[in-house]
């Protein structure tokens, strides 16, 4: 199992998601406490690299980026975004 962070910024993005997001957000960091590396790569150039993404919400319209740092087991979220 992998520990999920996000610094200030992400938790202000995280505040801004609107209430429809809330729990496809939360059904997604679950995922990368589970199985980060089955996250999309950021890069199709590079798909082992360890920064991938992850969707959530209807069609899709959440973005989760993050960077997966094996050795201490963390996921660090670097993005989140909702296209409305």
């Amino acid at each position: 199992m992998y520990t999920v962070g996000q610094g200030k910024q992400i938790e202000e993005q995280i505040a801004a998601l609107p209430a429809e997001a809330l729990v496809p957000f939360h059904e997604a960091t679950v995922f990368l406490q589970v199985a980060p590396w089955n996250g999309d790569p950021f890069m199709g150039e590079r798909p082992d690299a360890p920064m991938r993404t992850r969707t959530f919400g209807t069609g899709g319209a959440g973005m989760i980026t993050y960077l997966i740092v094996e050795y201490r087991r963390l996921v660090e979220i670097i993005q989140v975004v909702w296209h409305s």
